[in-house]
């Protein structure tokens, strides 16, 4: 079942119930029936009210969004040694994460238990339209989504999808299990002023990842006791992560086509924002799936030996790119003997 009005959309199926924004086409917050007596909501949603006075990504941030292309839109006042500024021409560069991920989509088909929206892209755009579909699975409590890329001219742009989920407020309440990666790089600088990693660093393990002060940073497990604000990517990902929140026995699970999107961004907001609009009041954590440099594929470039060096989704003028991927949840309790 579908219903709309002239901002949102709700699909309604035997699993669930998810809201779709079309301001960003954003999924969330989506309701999951795990029981008769149990449905779990795991997207983030701001703690903030829509101020049309904000850039229209944060007017209503929620769940889950596409990110074509994935970029700030301001070049870092710190650069590090061997980064240099890289300004696409391109016209969809001017907002952040996209315009898609600002600007209301329309809805072009729906179903018992699906939509699709569309978004058109300024003229001057390698990119002519985006469409995204969002399904519900009618056996389980999922969702099964694509993103279709419709390119006008050759381009290579960073790409990413940018699930957003909520984090339990008893410390350390979500646990972070993430498929199999090549490994972990922090940030070519200091993300924001109350992170803990050390820039430009390396490691294998979310547990032991390096600090600032010397001493290893455990990033396993969220909410953190201080507040941070981090930004890391996982290289070469095998297309999976799990998130496990303890108290509620629930598993999320994100399954993403690695071939097109190799890596995933993490981003842990955890209350180290204090400026309008965070206020110190937001917790949350990005699980985005990407083909780019962090989120500055936009305004810096690495150098050519870095080991992002030649990331951005390849597109080919006139032909369709297509990514899919599952959002899941299951109970974790343990079964009745």
């Amino acid at each position: 079942m579908q219903r709309d009005d002239a901002t949102s959309c709700l699909l309604v199926w035997e699993h669930g119930t998810a809201c779709i924004e079309k301001p960003g086409a954003m999924l969330g917050p989506v309701y999951f029936r795990l029981s008769a007596q149990q449905d779990f909501q795991p997207f983030y949603v701001a703690p903030w009210p829509d101020d049309p006075a904000l850039p229209g990504l944060l007017r209503a941030m929620r769940g889950e969004w596409p990110c074509v292309p994935f970029s700030r839109t301001e070049t870092p006042q710190e650069i590090a040694p061997g980064w240099r500024k890289h300004l696409p021409a391109d016209a969809a560069y001017a907002d952040i994460h996209g315009p898609g991920a600002n600007h209301p989509w329309q809805v072009l088909e729906r179903d018992a238990l699906g939509i699709t929206l569309g978004i058109e892209y300024p003229r001057d755009s390698a990119i002519a339209l985006l469409r995204r579909e969002i399904r519900a699975d009618p056996h389980a409590p999922a969702l099964d989504i694509s993103l279709t890329i419709y390119p006008r001219r050759d381009t290579v742009m960073p790409v990413a999808l940018h699930p957003t989920f909520r984090l339990p407020r008893s410390e350390g309440g979500l646990l972070l299990q993430p498929g199999a990666f090549e490994q972990a790089l922090t940030f070519p600088t200091d993300f924001e002023a109350s992170s803990r990693l050390a820039p430009g660093a390396s490691a294998h393990h979310l547990a032991a990842l390096p600090g600032k002060d010397g001493q290893p940073v455990d990033l396993s497990a969220l909410p953190l006791a201080s507040a941070q604000e981090e930004l890391l990517q996982l290289v070469n990902a095998a297309g999976r992560f799990d998130l496990v929140y303890r108290k509620e026995q629930a598993r999320v699970r994100l399954t993403w086509d690695a071939a097109a999107l190799p890596d995933v961004v993490l981003w842990i907001s955890n209350g180290g924002r204090p400026q309008a609009p965070w206020l110190g009041r937001n917790f949350a954590l990005g699980v985005e799936p990407v083909n780019g440099v962090f989120e500055l594929g936009g305004v810096l470039q690495p150098p050519p030996d870095h080991p992002l060096a030649r990331r951005g989704l390849v597109l080919q003028a006139g032909v369709a790119r297509t990514i899919h991927y599952r959002i899941s949840v299951e109970n974790t309790a343990a079964a009745p003997c």
